[in-house]
């Protein structure tokens, strides 16, 4: 009996010195096959700025959410639509509203789309002048167009500087 209790605090105990160390790679781990939704925002007004590669990504009127560090090809399509272009693949999100010097503006209303900010379901111990638990955030923008092709786009959020990172970009072919 003694020696059970000796083992179970000896794995209480590894186990704890893992999640402190380990707790944010694990969360980020979990969180590619399950998060919690937060706020879903129906949004169609999409801007950007910036000269091209990386730059900002303005959705709705409250969300700027950088590019970096996968930095897409934001442009123009040959009729005029402001369109993102990775892995050789190219979205259109709509015609563009007004061309503007540092602010390309369109309305993505016919690719339904779709914003959603999620939460990790996990919490982990954070360092810094205290110790606090942290919990991720994510923000989450999909548009399907009516050919079937899907941009999905996903941030991680650090809240403490109110900071973005893209760390997905995913253009679907449409389905045939």
């Amino acid at each position: 009996m003694r020696k059970l209790v000796i083992l179970l605090l000896l794995v209480i105990l590894g186990m704890s010195i893992l999640w402190i160390f380990a707790g944010r790679q694990i969360s980020e781990f979990v969180d590619r096959f399950a998060t919690e939704v937060t706020i879903l925002t129906p949004t169609s007004a999409v801007a950007y700025t910036g000269k091209g590669e990386g730059g900002t990504l303005i959705i709705g009127e409250h969300y700027q959410l950088s590019l970096a560090p996968l930095n897409p090809h934001i442009g123009l399509t040959k009729d005029n639509q402001l369109a993102i272009a990775f892995n050789g693949k190219v979205f259109a999100f709509g015609p563009l509203q007004s061309p503007g010097n540092d602010k390309l503006e369109a309305d993505a209303l016919d690719n339904a789309p779709s914003f959603r900010q999620r939460q990790s379901y996990l919490v982990f111990p954070s360092f810094g002048p205290f110790l606090h638990l942290t919990r991720p955030e994510y923000c989450e923008y999909v548009l399907t167009s009516r050919n079937g092709q899907q941009l999905t786009m996903l941030w991680s959020i650090n809240p403490a500087n109110n900071s973005s990172k893209l760390i997905r970009v995913e253009i679907s072919n449409p389905s045939r």
